[in-house]
């Protein structure tokens, strides 16, 4: 019997290659994340492990006649078509519990970092610039309000940790409200969605890319908010506007922002935000730990499930039953 195929695009940690290997599945690279460079190898593939780069659609599902699932190495499914799989009959799943402590903590530590002007400090202290510790005097957290939009895992995971932890009003927007006993738990209040972005010192968004949340942080969302307020977006680039998140930056109508993830990436050289120093910037990389990683790693374990015959853990679409299709 044929070993099953894996395709790959990116690196991922050697603890999911084992649980492939250790299950007769053979892995396969593909040498680009352009379609035609992925269609190259994927006539013949089972299954497919894709990360941030590549899009999975139509085209590419069209050419891989053996597929039976796709896995996406972390949470948002927003490179794969997941309506064009569940036609397709292909299965789609994620790992969304990989990144939540990894996420969580980098949004905790920028909310010092960057009023603290951690990286600055740095390297003034480099440069024997010992007069940095007179010029610069940043806020601290406590009593100060933070808005959570998007609660799910990460979300409540954030609000554990800078609720109690900074002794911060916490409060949050989602479309589904958190239990009465959970808000009561992490000390949290919903409020309308405009309600948080003129009130919070701090915002930080963990919300997948869907149509809705698409420019969800937009020109005019800026100009309500505070001018002493801080923006952290950790979920996906066009969930803010870059256009105007710049012109706000640089006018000073928000204090400053923590960014993980760009509208275009990689990131470009004349990407204005980069010559910013209002903002601390990062390659898409608030969800990588080495715990992470391995965590990650293991959306081999529902592609295992499914090349033989069992129901995933964590499906995103119901391809046998379309109508319950998650995604």
């Amino acid at each position: 019997m044929a070993k099953s195929r894996v395709l790959i695009f990116e690196p991922i940690h050697q603890k999911g290659l084992d649980h492939l290997s250790k299950n007769g599945a053979e892995v396969v690279y593909a040498p680009g994340f352009s379609e035609e460079e992925i269609c190259s190898v994927v006539d013949e593939v089972d299954a497919i492990i894709a990360r941030a780069q590549g899009f999975i659609d139509g085209p590419v599902l069209d050419r891989a006649p053996r597929l039976k699932v796709v896995g996406r190495h972390g949470i948002g499914v927003d490179n794969i078509n997941v309506p064009a799989a569940t036609e397709r009959g292909i299965f789609v799943v994620n790992t969304p519990t990989g990144p939540v402590e990894a996420v969580a903590e980098y949004v905790a530590m920028s909310m010092v970092a960057l009023p603290r002007r951690i990286p600055q400090a740095d390297s003034a202290t480099r440069q024997t610039d010992w007069d940095f510790r007179n010029r610069h005097h940043g806020p601290e957290l406590r009593g100060k309000t933070l808005g959570i939009v998007g609660f799910g895992r990460i979300g409540r995971r954030i609000a554990e940790i800078c609720g109690p932890g900074y002794r911060m009003k916490t409060t949050y927007y989602d479309v589904y409200p958190a239990s009465e006993d959970e808000e009561k738990r992490l000390g949290i209040e919903r409020v309308e969605f405009d309600k948080l972005i003129t009130e919070s010192d701090y915002i930080t968004l963990n919300v997948p890319l869907v149509d809705q949340t698409h420019h969800l942080i937009d020109a005019r969302a800026m100009e309500n908010m505070k001018p002493t307020a801080y923006l952290i977006n950790c979920s996906r680039g066009p969930v803010v506007d870059e256009k105007a998140l710049v012109q706000a930056l640089r006018a000073n109508t928000i204090a400053g922002a923590v960014i993980d993830v760009f509208e275009e990436e990689p990131v470009q050289a004349d990407n204005p935000l980069l010559k910013l120093d209002n903002v601390l910037l990062s390659p898409h990389c608030s969800g990588h730990t080495s715990e992470s990683a391995q965590n990650l790693s293991l959306v081999a374990a529902d592609i295992i499930r499914i090349l033989e015959g069992k129901r995933p853990e964590f499906p995103v679409n119901d391809p046998i039953h379309p109508r319950q299709t998650v995604t």
